[in-house]
C-alpha cells in the first residue's frame, strides 16, 4: 500500500487518513493490514516504534480503531466528527514540550512509550487529526465521491472543493458521466 503524505507538517504524516484507508474495499484484496507483519510495516512507514513485540490482539484492536476512525470522516456534521474526536482524545497519555523552531516556538509531542500499542496508535491517530481540523477544520475530512471507491481524505484544496481522494477516481467519475451524456 502506498501511503499519503502530505507537504505541510502533520505529526506522523498523514496517519489517520492511511489507517482508514488500510481496508480498501473498492479492490478485490481490500485488507492491507491482513497479517502482524503488514501492521508493523505500516507503524514502521509512520515513525511509530511499537512499545513490545506485535502480536494478533494488537492486530484486532487496531482493525478496531480503523472503524471508529472512518467514523470521524464519515461524520455528518462537525459537532459529530468533535464528539468522536473527543472520544479518541479521552485518556491519551502524551509528553508534551514546546521547542524552540529556527521560525518560532512550536509543540512537540510524543507517545509515551509504556502504553499498550492500540493505546499509543489511538493517541497519535487522535492528535494527528486534532491538528488537521484545528489548520483546516472538520469539513475537510472527507469521504471520496466516486463509486465503489470509499477512501477517505483530507481536502487541502485552497477552496476546499474536493470531491474524490485521487486524479484515478476524478478521472474515472468524469469518464463515466461523459460516457452517459454520449
Amino acid at each position: 500500500m502506498n501511503f499519503r503524505r502530505y507537504s505541510f507538517e502533520v505529526p506522523f504524516g498523514a496517519l489517520a487518513e492511511n489507517l482508514v484507508n488500510s481496508l480498501d474495499l473498492s479492490i478485490e484484496l481490500p485488507e492491507h493490514l491482513g497479517t502482524v507483519a503488514q501492521l508493523v510495516d505500516f507503524l514502521k512507514e509512520h515513525g511509530i516504534t511499537a512499545p513490545r513485540r506485535v502480536g494478533g490482539a494488537d492486530l484486532d484492536a487496531t482493525k478496531e480503531l480503523r472503524t471508529e476512525v472512518r467514523g470521524l470522516f464519515e461524520a455528518d456534521t462537525a459537532a459529530a466528527a468533535l464528539q468522536r474526536l473527543n472520544r479518541l482524545l479521552e485518556g491519551a497519555q502524551l509528553d508534551l514540550a514546546v521547542v524552540r523552531d529556527k521560525e518560532a516556538p512550536r509543540l512537540r509531542w510524543s507517545v509515551r512509550p509504556a502504553l499498550p500499542l492500540v493505546d499509543s496508535l489511538r493517541a497519535a491517530v487522535a492528535v494527528n487529526v486534532a491538528h488537521i481540523v484545528e489548520t483546516f477544520g472538520f469539513e475537510r475530512l472527507r469521504v471520496c465521491g466516486a463509486s465503489p471507491c470509499a477512501d477517505v481524505f483530507l481536502d487541502v484544496s485552497k477552496r476546499g472543493e474536493q470531491k474524490f481522494c485521487g486524479p484515478r477516481c476524478a478521472t474515472r467519475t468524469r469518464v463515466a458521466a461523459h460516457r452517459a451524456r454520449q
